[in-house]
């Protein structure tokens, strides 16, 4: 797994914070995302903690088709 991107409010017309992250499984790439948040951040923290609420969305996905499937 590697880490969880994000920046506050890099666009200065808007203001919104963009997120990044990929996530591997056995050296594969299974996801990839890329996104401004759809609303603004007031803190880089908070840019943050949506970021890492994206990706551990994105992992919980993950672990239940990975279930479904009967890998482990």
């Amino acid at each position: 797994m590697k880490p969880t991107g994000a920046d506050y409010a890099s666009f200065l017309v808007d203001r919104i914070s963009t997120i990044a992250y990929c996530t591997f499984l056995g050296g594969n790439l299974v996801t990839r995302k890329s996104k401004t948040q759809n609303v603004v951040a007031r803190s880089l923290a908070e840019s943050k903690f949506k970021s890492i609420t994206h990706r551990l969305c994105d992992l919980l996905w993950l672990k239940m088709i990975l279930d479904d499937l009967k890998i482990k």
